[in-house]
């Protein structure tokens, strides 16, 4: 029986490798002649030995110049799928590191720490992909890419469809559909059928990729489509008149009133806006019973139905924010704020009642934010030296040479899921001052969320609910309060 040769090199393996042997001893693997004379050199033989001496070198499969491997395409391979990965877990880190710090509530930010996770493993994974397309030193580098390209693959799935069902672009928009072709391509590069057989613990492998995919997709989920509870948002706005006061001269009525708000739920309030109003009522009296047609008329002005009375106007006497610079400011449950006023009345005004109510529009912190620019916003539609009129409001918000106060900010959702797959929505409100058309002077604010520069555009009833349910957008309002003038305009005391 003939010895083994010193040197035996085996066929090549289907990915061009030559597996060596230096006296009966495997020494490792070999891609080409260079590759192969490092070995040796490892395995202290003489670099001088000629390796065409059939005494010394046993070549099986082809000679000393056969080696199928194709250096170039294999490195470019192991870089593609590692910058997939890379690029992956760059968006994941990203996601999460928001997600973890700034998330509206609970659940995304155990959302962002999954997708933290999911961002080490695909970092792990692409430092992985070169041994697992190299000599393989590392059991399970395979296991680790197969996993890295599992959880990309679901991912970029799951996100590509929040893209396509929210119907808008992105700056992320790009990135799902082509990472998503990359991790196809790169299931079929790395041969998952291959690393199941080669892996020491396949179910291990199989199991840990499913949990940590589970877990990913499950968070992903959670951010979008479950809507945690959250207990409802109640907030308390009234408006009180207190005893009036006529000057000496009985010319001047004094009125005191008192806006009080208070957060009486358990979430706190984003206030974006708060105005009160007071407007001076006049009726037209008869002695004789109004019919029902002029009760129709009633209804469609929106009126009470008056017997002898007829609401013939309302003349605005005072308006104002009740918490003063308060746009952007938060109010905790429980908190309770209040402005009081003393309107100045003409005594002899021929008003039959005074009306108060004050409105605010909120917006509840656990659904959105906004930049920290909205007081600073600030635009009139006027111009500040000569304060003549330069801008109109949309005609939805007001008519044309209404006058306006607007304030606008980026708006923030309350996950970074929900803002790497919609455009930037921006929250915009009004306070508008403008005359009826039979020239009386009202006071409102309004409010609307939409796409930049979109504002102009009147919300649906749709676009509403959506500003409710989304965003947490709500518009509140006191119950009026009414006051006879002729109760407040009391005789001098005796």
């Amino acid at each position: 029986m003939n010895a083994e040769p010193l040197i035996v090199v085996e066929p090549p393996d289907s990915r061009g490798l030559r597996e060596v042997r230096v006296r009966g001893e495997v020494v490792g693997r070999a891609w080409s002649l260079g590759d192969l004379r490092g070995l040796l050199r490892r395995a202290e033989v003489p670099e001088d030995l000629d390796l065409e001496a059939g005494e010394l070198v046993e070549w099986r499969g082809g000679g000393s110049e056969v080696w199928p491997d194709r250096p170039w395409r294999r490195r470019a391979t192991s870089v593609l799928i590692a910058v997939g990965l890379l690029v992956t877990a760059g968006v994941l880190g990203k996601i999460g590191k928001t997600d973890v710090s700034d998330a509206l509530s609970f659940g995304g930010r155990v959302a962002g720490a999954t997708f933290l996770f999911a961002s080490i493993v695909e970092v792990i994974a692409a430092i992985c992909a070169f041994d697992y397309l190299g000599k393989r030193r590392w059991v399970y580098s395979g296991a680790a890419v197969l996993v890295g390209v599992v959880i990309a693959l679901a991912l970029n799935a799951l996100m590509l469809a929040m893209q396509i069902d929210a119907g808008e672009y992105s700056h992320y928009a790009w990135i799902w559909p082509t990472t998503l072709i990359w991790a196809f391509w790169a299931l079929r590069k790395i041969n998952p059928q291959q690393i199941w057989r080669q892996s020491p613990h396949p179910k291990k492998v199989a199991t840990g990729a499913a949990v940590a995919g589970l877990i990913s997709i499950g968070n992903l989920l959670y951010s979008r489509v479950y809507v945690p509870y959250s207990s409802p948002l109640t907030m308390d706005i009234s408006v009180k008149f207190g005893e009036s006061q006529l000057n000496d001269k009985r010319t001047v009525l004094y009125v005191p009133m008192t806006v009080t708000v208070k957060n009486s739920g358990k979430v706190p309030l984003y206030i974006l806006g708060t105005l009160y109003t007071v407007y001076g009522r006049s009726a037209d009296f008869t002695a004789e019973a109004r019919g029902v047609a002029e009760w129709k008329a009633d209804i469609q002005a929106h009126e009470s139905v008056d017997r002898n009375a007829k609401v013939v106007g309302r003349d605005l006497i005072s308006s104002g924010e009740v918490i003063v610079d308060g746009g952007g400011s938060f109010m905790e449950p429980g908190d309770v704020t209040s402005e009081d006023r003393v309107l100045t009345i003409p005594a002899n005004s021929q008003f039959d009642s005074l009306e108060g109510v004050a409105q605010a529009v909120v917006m509840r912190p656990d659904r959105a934010t906004l930049s920290n620019d909205f007081l600073s916003s600030g635009t009139m539609s006027w111009d500040r030296n000569s304060l003549s009129h330069v801008a109109d409001a949309p005609k939805w918000v007001a008519a044309p040479g209404d006058e306006y106060l607007k304030y606008q900010a980026r708006l923030y959702y309350s996950n970074e899921i929900l803002n790497a797959t919609r455009r930037p929505r921006y929250a915009t409100i009004w306070w508008v001052v403008n005359k009826t058309a039979d020239g009386w002077q009202t006071s409102y604010l309004q409010a609307t969320i939409s796409l930049k520069n979109e504002e102009a555009r009147k919300p649906s009833a749709l676009d509403s609910q959506e500003m409710s349910e989304s965003y947490g957008l709500y518009f509140i309002t006191s119950a009026t309060v009414r006051e006879p003038f002729a109760a407040l305009v009391k005789p001098p005391a005796r």
